[in-house]
């Protein structure tokens, strides 16, 4: 009865004489014969499947830059002739240390706005005012330990000078013990340095200003320091010091009204433009004419 019907041993192999289980057979052979690529498209498939449910929630899935190697959409023929996250030409890779996992926008960002100053020559040390525990500090130096890199900070929280000021300048209510766990010492231990070119600043700012610190030019600063007064003097300290093609960043721009205050006031009457970033916090970026 088989034979007279016409179907054969491989044709049962190959699904018969029935369309959709001949294409079923050949699905199977292209995923044995090329499973990662099925895997990709799965997990690209969960990916959106789960982001579209938790898209609109307090915390959500996104993916990594497709220039991340871990990124579903990784095209490693990008990253080796435009260099990715690293510096074209360098034989070995930066060292890029992570960020709080909800925040992987800010991480990237900085990374990047780095690489920028890197790539294009711009000369100057490096800044942060505002350092709290020493997480985006580590970032920094690790990334670009070749330049000095000054941490201005209280080292013991806003205090009540900075409650005072903020209450002054924006109605704003601020706790004096607000980032007050923290300490010189601890930073210094999380940031882990790596040779002689970080350079601690102790107490409040612009109070704090070392000679040393007011001769420096800057290719790169980055401000995070959530308070109109020390956001403002931060501004009109390292604005003129910032050399062409510079980079100053604000963190809080959309999160906390003094540090949109401080550069709203700031840079009303610059040339620069204050472009602002996706990441948690808001942060603005201004690159300097």
């Amino acid at each position: 009865m088989g034979s007279e019907s016409g179907s054969r041993p491989d044709d049962m192999l190959s699904g018969g004489p029935f369309p959709k289980t001949r294409a079923m057979f050949e699905k199977v052979r292209k995923f044995m014969r090329s499973p990662g690529l099925y895997t990709r498209r799965i997990g690209r498939l969960c990916q959106k499947l789960v982001s579209g449910i938790w898209g609109e929630q307090s915390f959500f899935l996104e993916g990594q830059m497709d220039i991340h190697p871990k990124s579903l959409w990784h095209e490693p023929r990008f990253v080796a002739e435009f260099g990715g996250f690293q510096i074209p030409g360098e034989a070995d890779p930066r060292r890029i240390e992570k960020l709080v996992p909800w925040d992987g926008v800010r991480r990237d960002l900085l990374i990047l706005l780095l690489r920028s100053v890197i790539v294009r020559g711009v000369p100057g040390a490096l800044a942060e005012l505002g350092v709290y525990q020493g997480a985006t500090a580590r970032l920094i130096h690790h990334y670009e330990p070749n330049r000095r890199l000054y941490l201005l900070d209280t080292f013991s929280g806003f205090g009540e000078r900075s409650v005072a000021e903020e209450s002054r300048y924006t109605g704003h209510p601020v706790e004096a013990r607000t980032f007050s766990d923290t300490s010189m010492a601890k930073v210094l231990a999380a940031v882990e340095v790596v040779n002689g070119n970080v350079t601690p600043v102790p107490g409040f700012f612009p109070d704090s200003v070392t000679e040393d610190l007011a001769r420096e030019s800057f290719a790169f600063v980055h401000v995070d320091a959530d308070l109109y007064a020390p956001i403002h003097s931060g501004l009109e300290f390292f604005y003129p010091r910032l050399n062409p093609g510079g980079i100053l960043v604000v963190h809080d721009y959309n999160a906390w009204p003094g540090a949109r205050k401080a550069v709203d006031t700031f840079m009303a009457d610059k040339p620069e433009v204050p472009l602002p970033m996706p990441d948690k916090s808001g942060s603005v970026v201004i690159v300097k004419q």
